[in-house]
């Protein structure tokens, strides 16, 4: 059902971050606001009665695989995950029109995220052929109809690095490992349906606390506590609910990631060993229960 078999060999331009931005406080601000403005809330057992969390599971691990061949933007994934979630929260949908939904997710998060998008047709090869590229195009309008045409939605990676511009403790030569780690979880989390109900901000709480503390950037003296309290207080997050998203991420990544330090393996022996140090290997998540 899921297939895909498409190489890509082009170079795509990327974006940069730019400090007079990201260092700006009323960016933070901003995304608070926005990120209020279409919450999703959990709908197994109550809206969607033939939609399950493992259907939802091996969707958004093939959104995944797509993103990752395709080589998307960080944000791409989690953004196209926000869209379903959000359809999800509102309209009923049945199970055989399930991968129609979340293709249409990735269309139109890769043209919101990309600077140049996927195609439909491309998707269309994705899905084994299962779904024409006329229908992913009719029912790309069905959704932006449904969704208000409202797509401007703000992920986990938006705070990310406004964050990392306002760290104290962590010295910029370990940011680059700090944004693969911290993109990992985003992604891992994405899949797993607990973390939907999660603000984006609460969930980026969590993932730099974590990857901060796997990777050891600061000393015994600073507790994930007192890390914790320091991005909730940064981004005006509710404290109790970042720390209960942190243990359930923390327990999520305890059963699909084992604990490594950025120097303590390198990255060949985490590939012969199959530690994952790298966002690309949070595929092994698929045989693993959450």
């Amino acid at each position: 059902m899921f297939g895909f078999k498409v190489r890509v060999t082009t170079t795509v331009p990327r974006t940069g971050s730019d400090p007079s931005v990201t260092g700006d406080p009323r960016v933070l601000h901003y995304l608070r606001a926005l990120e209020k403005t279409r919450p999703v809330t959990c709908y197994f057992g109550g809206l969607q009665t033939d939609i399950r969390p493992d259907m939802r599971r091996r969707l958004t691990l093939w959104m995944l695989q797509v993103c990752e061949e395709q080589k998307c933007e960080e944000e791409v994934f989690p953004q196209a995950v926000r869209y379903l979630d959000s359809y999800l929260s509102r309209f009923v949908i049945e199970k055989v029109h399930l991968q129609h939904l979340g293709t249409v997710c990735l269309l139109l998060a890769s043209k919101m995220r990309e600077c140049v998008h996927l195609s439909a047709d491309k998707l269309h090869i994705y899905t084994d052929g299962s779904i024409p590229a006329s229908d992913i195009l009719q029912w790309e309008v069905a959704v932006l109809s449904r969704l208000d045409w409202c797509l401007a939605s703000v992920v986990p990676s938006d705070f990310l690095e406004p964050i990392l511009h306002a760290l104290p403790f962590v010295p910029a030569f370990h940011l680059n490992t700090m944004r693969r780690h911290v993109h990992s979880y985003v992604a891992l989390a994405a899949m797993d349906y607990r973390f939907s109900v999660f603000l984006p901000s609460t969930l980026t709480c969590a993932c730099v606390t974590i990857a901060i503390q796997r990777l050891r950037l600061v000393d015994a003296a600073a507790s994930p506590d007192s890390v914790m309290r320091f991005l909730a207080n940064l981004l005006a997050a509710d404290l109790s609910t970042a720390f209960r998203c942190y243990e359930q991420l923390g327990s999520a990544l305890g059963l699909v990631l084992p604990s490594c330090s950025h120097d303590g393996v390198s990255r060949s022996e985490a590939h012969s060993s199959g530690i994952s140090c790298a966002p690309a290997d949070i595929q092994d998540a698929e045989s693993t229960p959450v």
